[in-house]
């Protein structure tokens, strides 16, 4: 087994299964995980997607035995059919999607986490971004997440230097949402995952747009971009919900739309 999907109570989990290889994902696998990433968007029972690994290690990036043979045409053609597809499908989701990240997250590994919106981690977490050992450059979004997470010199010292980041460093950084105890990785997990899926999932989804969007124009094109999206979460059911509780005094019961 390579993989597990399933969804449960509002969760969707992804299971990042081939310890053998350090959880590297070759070129089926990068698909495989693109579907299921697309498969939970759209399905409406999904509330949120939780992405977990088995082992001592979250995922090792991309599997290089896949690349021999490639021209640019066929490389590129790879790309987006794969990791490409994968991290901009976790980025674009309109709900959110939580990694939780034991042992090293390397290049695509680590993209996968930073394209989530929660990353929770425990002490044994590390991340690198190995492509100047190389001779690469940074894939999957890789330098635009840094870019955005850790700001502009930071993310050039990381990727120039290809150094690992342990956990207490990736948290000061920016890179993880925040460290737990070893023992406790899975428990919280689970509290963040079903706290969110008891959550306004449309709300959620289109909060994500807006700060996803919120770095890139001007604040005069935000603020446009703002004006389409706000006036209609106010016609939602989770709004109606979400209020009555508030002047009721209880906790709300969202439905997700």
């Amino acid at each position: 087994m390579t993989f597990a999907y399933s969804v449960q109570d509002g969760i969707g989990r992804l299971v990042i299964d081939r310890p053998e290889r350090r959880n590297a994902l070759d070129a089926e696998m990068r698909t495989w995980m693109a579907d299921r990433v697309d498969e939970a968007a759209g399905d409406p029972t999904v509330r949120v997607l939780l992405i977990t690994a088995t082992g001592d290690t979250f995922c090792s990036g991309a599997d290089l035995g896949q690349f021999k043979g490639e021209s640019i045409p066929s490389s590129r053609r790879r790309m987006l059919h794969g990791g490409l597809r994968l991290v901009r499908g976790l980025w674009e989701m309109e709900k959110p999607a939580v990694a939780v990240v034991r042992g090293a997250a390397i290049g695509l590994g680590a993209a996968i986490a930073l394209s989530c919106d929660q990353i929770v981690a425990d002490t044994t977490a590390r991340y690198a971004f190995t492509y100047a050992r190389v001779g690469l450059v940074p894939d999957t979004g890789a330098a635009y997440l840094l870019t955005r997470q850790m700001g502009l010199l930071r993310a050039k010292s990381l990727l120039f230097s290809s150094r690992f980041v342990d956990a207490a460093e990736a948290l000061s950084l920016g890179l993880v949402s925040e460290v737990v105890a070893d023992a406790d990785l899975a428990t919280r997990a689970e509290t963040i995952a079903r706290e969110l899926a008891a959550g306004p999932t449309f709300g959620l989804g289109m909060m994500k747009r807006l700060l996803h969007r919120a770095a890139e124009p001007s604040l005069a094109d935000f603020m446009e971009y703002e004006a389409l999206i706000a006036p209609q979460m106010r016609f939602t059911e989770d709004y109606v919900e979400g209020t009555s509780a508030f002047r009721e005094k209880r906790t709300p019961q969202f439905k997700g739309y």
